[in-house]
């Protein structure tokens, strides 16, 4: 016996989420500013079209934006290096303003797997004392550079206080570290540099997506978690996602969305408190006990 034409395939949800929602979003930007080149290469610094490209982020894309998202009255989660939160603290104090989390995100965006344990610690010690000093309040949440964390990269940030992570990539519901650190997991398919991004020297990127395909991509990978019951955690960098057919773009997909309904928009800080607090939420689908990755 065959499925009829209508009848689509929908699994029990992988989570609870709060007042009935269908599924959760969580909306990021990573605000990685001058640091996309300095991290690179601090030379860079001399090439003023390369660096005002950069620039664009923190000075335009970051005020569009909030005014997107005030207009929307949805709430984001901005994950911010220290260099560029000690270079642009204007625009930390329009987040902060705004009731947008800010999450850490490295000091110069440092690729944490070419670093030693000690030196990870020791960044993000200096960062958690920039923000704190910075924005009034302690980060809770974490997203490493690049996405990249370390086997002991979990341990640290639960040493220093962190609440969560937002940088693993091996589901899509937060789930649970084995020393109890929330990870509220993203995927390359949600993130807008592989769409938009692009640079002639340094070459980064490709030739960038029109909007139109971008919708589509994105809406069809919300709609099909929408039915599952999964958590839509969205990445866009405000150097690409602040030009204004994208802010479009963004507008465009929050609005179907809202319509839509049954969608929990919510910051990074809440999604962590609900999983700790309702660990019964998540509905397990893996046909294997976790086990830790190999030591080489």
């Amino acid at each position: 016996m065959h499925a009829s034409p209508g009848d689509r395939y929908l699994p029990p949800p992988r989570f609870t989420w709060p007042e009935g929602a269908k599924c959760t979003a969580m909306l990021c930007f990573d605000v990685d500013g001058e640091t996309t080149a300095l991290s690179e290469d601090p030379q860079l610094a001399r090439r003023r079209t390369l660096m005002s490209q950069c620039e664009y982020g923190p000075r335009i894309g970051v005020p569009r934006l909030l005014g997107l998202l005030d207009h929307l009255q949805v709430p984001a989660t901005f994950f911010i290096p220290g260099y560029i939160v000690e270079q642009h603290p204007r625009m930390v104090e329009a987040i902060v303003a705004k009731g947008h989390e800010i999450g850490l995100h490295g000091y110069l965006h440092e690729k944490l797997a070419y670093l030693s344990e000690a030196e990870e610690e020791a960044i993000l010690g200096r960062t958690i004392e920039i923000l704190t000093r910075f924005t009034g309040s302690k980060p809770l949440g974490f997203r490493a550079p690049w996405f990249e964390i370390n086997p002991w990269t979990p341990a640290l940030l639960a040493r220093h206080g962190i609440d969560y992570c937002a940088s693993a990539m091996g589901d899509d519901v937060p789930y649970f570290h084995d020393n109890g650190l929330v990870e509220i997991p993203g995927q390359w398919l949600l993130e807008d540099w592989e769409q938009f991004a692009f640079n002639a020297d340094p070459a980064w990127g490709f030739i960038p997506e029109n909007c139109a395909k971008v919708f589509d991509l994105w809406w069809r990978e919300f709609e099909a978690m929408h039915d599952f019951g999964c958590c839509f955690v969205l990445t866009l960098h405000p150097w690409l996602s602040g030009r204004p057919s994208r802010v479009r773009l963004l507008e465009d997909i929050v609005t179907a969305m809202q319509a839509k309904g049954g969608v929990w928009f919510a910051r990074g800080r809440e999604i962590a408190a609900y999983t700790r607090a309702h660990p019964e939420a998540r509905r397990e689908l893996d046909l294997d006990v976790p086990k830790s990755p190999p030591v080489f």
